[in-house]
């Protein structure tokens, strides 16, 4: 994987991605174990992270397996605990990668639809619980840490509900949409809460062939084989994501950032005027921390 910074030796960083035994966040990890950095790879189990790391282990960098299910919180501060034991100096960037569609509607132990669940709670929870573990990247105190969320453009074409266990209407595409919206509108008002100590993005990958469309089930599963030729190859998103994890800060703090092929920095874009709401934004964030804090 060629970046922008390909050249540049970033052993003094440490990143956590999750989701990072296939697809996008695979590619992230070894695009960011051969710059030289430490990565913390998470997969939902202990066997699918090992065998990541044994895939990426001839890289320059330092792999590290972690898991958790982070369907439920508990494992979401699971989580949180090992990343804290595995890098006790604190870790320099957060991509939070790991998402999920299912083909049938279930309510997780914490009282949300399950997409919403893995797609916008646990992320939000994994921000909350590594705020004050996250440090300047690359140790210069002049470049701030980073957190990073893979979105998806599907978030425009969602309604918002208030009540996240989708008692009615519910659909695989509507909780999938619905769950990357509120996550968005979520990650710029942490973005603007956040802006002078911890840098927030948002990467919107594109349609991307992996298995997640397969794992998905159901209207996903139908769309992954019919267009999967048109979709492209995880590494080119990967690329715009490694780029803003440890490349030089070209974007401002809240940027929404699409990875296109010409440029691995991304291209800065408008997401739907929903996510952009400030009143929108406000109240799934107060709604959020509610979640986090029961």
């Amino acid at each position: 994987m060629d970046t922008t910074n390909s050249s540049a030796d970033h052993s003094a960083s440490t990143v956590l991605v999750t989701g990072a035994t296939s697809g996008i966040g695979f590619s992230v990890a070894r695009g960011l174990a051969r710059l030289g950095a430490t990565v913390l790879v998470h997969g939902r189990g202990v066997e699918r992270a090992a065998e990541a790391v044994a895939r990426i282990g001839a890289e320059q960098g330092r792999v590290v397996p972690v898991y958790a299910d982070i369907e439920t919180l508990s494992g979401v501060r699971e989580l949180v605990d090992q990343v804290r034991h595995a890098a006790p100096d604190g870790i320099n960037v957060l991509v939070n990668n790991a998402g999920a569609a299912f083909d049938r509607r279930a309510v997780s132990a914490d009282g949300v639809e399950r997409t919403m669940a893995v797609n916008h709670l646990a992320v939000a929870g994994l921000a909350r619980g590594l705020e004050f573990h996250l440090r300047p990247v690359d140790g210069r105190p002049d470049v701030p840490p980073r957190v990073i969320m893979v979105t998806s453009y599907l978030e425009a074409r969602a309604r918002p509900v208030e009540d996240w266990t989708f008692p009615a209407e519910w659909s695989q595409m509507r909780a999938y949409a619905t769950s990357k919206l509120t996550n968005l509108a979520y990650t710029y008002e942490l973005a603007e809460r956040w802006r002078d100590r911890i840098a927030v993005y948002a990467v919107d990958p594109g349609a991307v062939r992996t298995g997640f469309q397969r794992s998905a089930g159901g209207p996903l599963r139908l769309i992954g084989m019919v267009g999967g030729l048109l979709m492209s190859a995880p590494e080119r998103p990967a690329r715009t994501v490694v780029t803003t994890a440890v490349g030089d800060q070209a974007h401002p703090t809240g940027s929404y950032l699409r990875a296109v092929r010409a440029e691995d920095k991304g291209r800065v874009k408008l997401s739907s005027a929903r996510s952009r709401d400030r009143e929108y934004r406000r109240a799934v964030y107060e709604a959020t921390q509610r979640l986090l804090s029961d």
